[in-house]
């Protein structure tokens, strides 16, 4: 599957389909009686699964550049644990606990483009913050969560493609 991942093609494809992509939001809250949250995020799942085998993150890596990661004390933990270092010292080094109370978080790493990001790979990977394991998370509750990732739309191949390919699956009949 050829997927189109030049991410000022997505922007510009995101923007140009922005009314589009509001319509689909609130198409799937009025299916709400007829396709279930579990169903919904069932479809969801199945039309990602060959999106997401399709994008190779590596080639892009545009959330760790631009998006905020938040933290838990678990995640600052694991961090600490990849970094051989005290937890408190990655906190005091990695964690800006201002700017995600602001939010209405526990912590926010302080760098932007990720100060793990090394040549377009995590350079802590196995470590990383749950936030980034589960990115981009389209489920579960794709329903409730849809105007965030619609946010995300502009800037991740494998959302504008998953909304793509949705819009394109409710189109036809259920």
């Amino acid at each position: 599957m050829a997927l189109e991942t030049d991410l000022n093609r997505i922007a510009r494809l995101a923007a140009a389909r922005h009314d589009e992509f509001e319509v689909l939001r609130y198409t799937v809250e009025l299916l709400e009686d007829e396709l279930s949250d579990a169903a919904l995020d069932a479809l969801v799942d199945a039309l990602a699964a060959p999106i997401l085998a399709a994008v190779d993150c590596t080639r892009c890596a545009n959330c760790c550049r631009s998006l905020d990661v938040y933290l838990t004390p678990e995640d600052v933990a694991r961090l600490a644990d990849g970094l051989a270092i005290p937890t408190a010292e990655a906190a005091a080094r990695y964690v800006d606990h201002e700017a995600a109370e602001a939010a209405g978080e526990w912590g926010k790493l302080r760098a932007k483009p990720c100060a793990f990001l090394r040549d377009m790979r995590c350079s802590i990977y196995p470590h990383r913050p749950e936030s980034c394991r589960t990115y981009p998370a389209l489920t579960p509750d794709f329903r409730w969560t849809l105007p965030d990732i619609l946010e995300g739309a502009g800037g991740c191949p494998i959302i504008y493609h998953v909304l793509d390919a949705l819009i394109q699956r409710l189109d036809s009949p259920l």
